[in-house]
């Protein structure tokens, strides 16, 4: 089965959560034996479109209407990040998270799609309220590599100090500057933690006592917060805004339990992936 990747960015491109879930996913998909073209939003063409089957669209923001139009008349799953059926990509901002219909974008294109897989539970309840959509399905996690988890479970039995991290962040939406005067209101001692390595932070993260993190809109997971309280460290967020609150018993772990969970919940979502790209070929009379 031979699979098109579309996205706006990759992550050799750009190293964020949703290019890192789609690499971990890409990759499943290669060591199962499908064949995995990935294109970028801005060079897709029709006919690439037109010459291909199936595809997965993860964010598509810079994907022009006229190849949402092409999609159409294809097999397609959405694997969504990041609330792209919003004009503000932020439901937080509206009473119950539902926007008025002047507000909703891509509504056609997630309705025609065979599946939208989201990350939790909350996100599902949302794009289904807002769109009135019986296609999502909820995986109840981020994807993280075996190795990537391996190494957050070493670092997880690091000695802690006494001090919180904030990351230090340019991006308004981790609201670094409400942070920094939480921990002052409350009298906590804090280091900001300016931006390196993935790897790095998290070296650096676990040996902290924990990490305030107050985003802004509402997170579709959250990875920074599951890896912190995998790491062993305390978290203090909003639990309203993350997704991965909203898994309530997984919110409610910590350390090996918690990467355990982490790993059965990562097999379960790549055979939901499987499952439905199967379905999408035996629709397609393949």
């Amino acid at each position: 089965m031979n699979i098109v990747f579309i996205s706006d960015f990759f992550n050799k491109q750009l190293n964020g959560g949703a290019e890192n879930n789609d690499s971990v996913l890409i990759n499943e998909l290669k060591n199962r034996g499908y064949s995995v073209e990935e294109i970028n939003c801005s060079s897709i063409s029709t006919r690439k479109i037109i010459d291909s089957s199936f595809f997965i669209i993860s964010n598509f923001v810079s994907l022009k209407h006229e190849h949402k139009l092409a999609l159409k008349n294809k097999k397609y799953l959405i694997y969504e990040h990041d609330h792209k059926y919003l004009k503000t990509r932020d439901p937080s901002s509206y009473l119950d998270f539902v926007a008025p219909k002047e507000d909703l974008i891509n509504i056609d294109f997630y309705r025609k799609a065979h599946a939208v897989v989201v990350l939790s539970n909350v996100c599902k309840k949302v794009i289904e309220d807002n769109l009135n959509i019986e296609n999502v399905y909820n995986i109840g996690c981020s994807l993280w590599s075996q190795e990537r988890l391996d190494f957050i479970e070493e670092l997880s039995y690091n000695e802690k100090n006494n001090v919180f991290a904030i990351m230090n962040s340019s991006n308004p939406i981790k609201n670094t500057d409400l942070a920094i005067k939480v921990c002052k209101d409350k009298k906590l001692n804090f280091d900001l933690l300016n931006s390196c390595s993935e790897k790095e932070f998290l070296i650096k993260l676990s040996t902290y006592k924990g990490l305030v993190f107050l985003p802004k809109v509402l997170e579709t997971f959250s990875r920074i917060s599951a890896e912190c309280k995998m790491l062993n460290c305390k978290l203090v967020t909003r639990p309203r805004l993350l997704g991965f609150a909203s898994e309530k018993d997984l919110f409610s772990m910590n350390g090996k339990e918690l990467i355990n969970n982490i790993k059965q919940r990562n097999e379960k979502a790549i055979e939901l992936f499987l499952t439905l790209l199967e379905e999408m070929k035996e629709n397609s009379g393949g």
